[in-house]
């Protein structure tokens, strides 16, 4: 269970967020809405241990995080860019967090071609990941994410780069495999009809403070 108490955070000076208190449990995937500049994506970044706040505290499973280096949290990013690396294959960029976690290359990749064949990727195991659609880039990205089986899954903005129509049909798989994975999910966006279609629950983020949507 990931919980946010009393998050504070000025910008420029002025107050950014303002005492956010937010619980997130294991299988549930909420969803933070907000107008640009609102303090969504800073408080998505708290969590990731990439900005640290002024005031409050980031728990998970009841552990304090709040001063925990990035990569010692277990989470994964995903950034509507997709982030992989053109310098690998498709299984290479998904094999990468495992590689980094000390897992032999042969492990690695046996690993990340057993994921890409339940995502339907398969056969673009060893292609270059630009020689592949959007779709099937955020697909990569995703089983990247999920091969290290992380504790949380962070999302910002995932599917804005996409045309609507593919943006329907990867919300409800992703909503399908992080309820699977049984992960806390986390979902930054400014689209209502995206994260009625992936969350449990949502928060506006309004005036520095969470005001409960559904």
């Amino acid at each position: 269970m990931l919980e946010l108490r009393d998050i504070a955070k000025q910008w420029d000076q002025r107050p950014l967020l303002n005492g956010v208190n937010l619980r997130v449990n294991s299988g549930e995937t909420v969803a933070l809405l907000g107008a640009s500049g609102s303090g969504k994506s800073t408080l998505l970044k708290i969590v990731a241990g990439l900005d640290v706040p002024e005031r409050g505290s980031v728990w998970f499973d009841g552990e304090d995080i709040t001063r925990m280096p990035p990569e010692r949290r277990g989470f994964a990013l995903m950034f509507q860019d997709f982030a992989l690396f053109p310098h690998l294959n498709v299984q290479d960029n998904v094999a990468f967090g495992l590689r980094e976690q000390g897992v032999g290359k042969a492990a690695a990749r046996k690993q990340a071609r057993e994921l890409l064949a339940r995502f339907g990727l398969a056969a673009h195991a060893t292609a270059r990941v630009w020689t592949l659609s959007g779709g099937e880039q955020q697909r990569v990205a995703l089983a990247r994410a999920l091969i290290t089986r992380p504790r949380a899954l962070l999302l910002d903005e995932p599917f804005s780069a996409l045309d609507a129509a593919l943006r329907d049909q990867l919300r409800a798989e992703f909503r399908e495999r992080i309820q699977a994975a049984g992960m806390t999910a986390l979902l930054v966006t400014h689209d209502e009809q995206e994260a009625r279609a992936m969350a449990q629950h949502a928060w506006g983020v309004q005036d520095g403070t969470l005001v409960a949507l559904w």
